[in-house]
């Protein structure tokens, strides 16, 4: 009879043992921010596709280092979408779509961490009309200044943030893409913004940075400016100064001038 109690004290422990291991390793997702917006982007050298495409964002936690997927879905189409861990924004996903697919309706977003699912809601893109960019975009260095034109066609311009991307940084989760060192504040539609000094100590150059305009256009004015409320964007992107070469983009440069002066000393025979 002991026996048969100690076997059976043994069961019911290890099935509650078991109970708590597996909800300890199951953490529902939360959702941090939404976006659903038409973005425009300027060409760059940041290696981001240029054009109009529908942007939907989520801020999601846990991320996936801890096991989250995540993804997108309308009406029977679902798609993943992909983990950005930036210094500024460490978990959050994104999909970037071509405005031919799906509708401008909202998207369901799902948050799967360990079979515990979460689901949320964008707002869609209905109504939203491609941003012009910025014109005349231009970096004073004595001053630190970033200063541009608001651009004169297309739909008003409601709000301005700046952002300051960092070549030599490196995402968190994928060191060889680069990350943002800072952003402003969501602005009103100005034309000039400070860029702080600190961008350019411990040896930083105006080399290693490209500054990012973005103009947006919002959903309903009484819900603020805000990342939910972005209808629509157009992103310029400016180098503050030319990129230093990598040393094989050097070695590559040195060859090809090594070449031209070889044929140009065999015409001269």
């Amino acid at each position: 009879m002991s026996s048969m109690r100690t076997l059976t004290h043994s069961l019911l422990t290890g099935a509650l043992l078991a109970s708590i291991s597996a909800s300890a390793f199951a953490i529902t997702p939360s959702f941090q921010f939404v976006v659903d917006r038409l973005d425009n982007r300027s060409s760059n050298t940041l290696g981001i596709a240029e054009g109009v495409v529908h942007y939907i964002g989520a801020g999601v936690t846990p991320n996936s280092g801890f096991g989250t997927q995540v993804s997108i879905e309308q009406y029977g189409t679902t798609l993943p979408m992909t983990w950005w861990s930036s210094h500024v924004s460490p978990n959050e996903y994104y999909s970037i779509l071509p405005t031919n697919v799906g509708t401008s309706d909202p998207w369901t977003i799902i948050a799967n961490n360990a079979g515990d699912v979460s689901m949320t809601w964008s707002q869609g893109t209905a109504g939203a009309q491609a941003l012009d960019f910025a014109q005349n975009v231009q970096f004073d260095a004595t001053s630190n200044l970033l200063s541009w034109e608001l651009p004169t066609t297309g739909p008003a311009i409601e709000g301005v943030r700046v952002y300051v991307w960092d070549r030599t940084l490196g995402l968190l989760n994928d060191p060889t893409q680069p990350d943002l060192a800072g952003t402003s504040s969501y602005l009103p539609p100005v034309t000039s913004y400070q860029l702080s000094s600190t961008l350019f100590d411990n040896g930083k150059s105006a080399a290693d940075y490209t500054v990012e305009v973005r103009l947006m256009d919002f959903r309903d004015p009484q819900f603020g400016m805000s990342g939910g409320n972005t209808l629509s964007t157009s992103r310029y992107f400016y180098d503050l100064a030319a990129p230093v070469p990598e040393p094989e983009t050097w070695a590559m440069m040195l060859a090809g001038l090594g070449l031209m002066a070889q044929v140009a000393r065999r015409k001269s025979r």
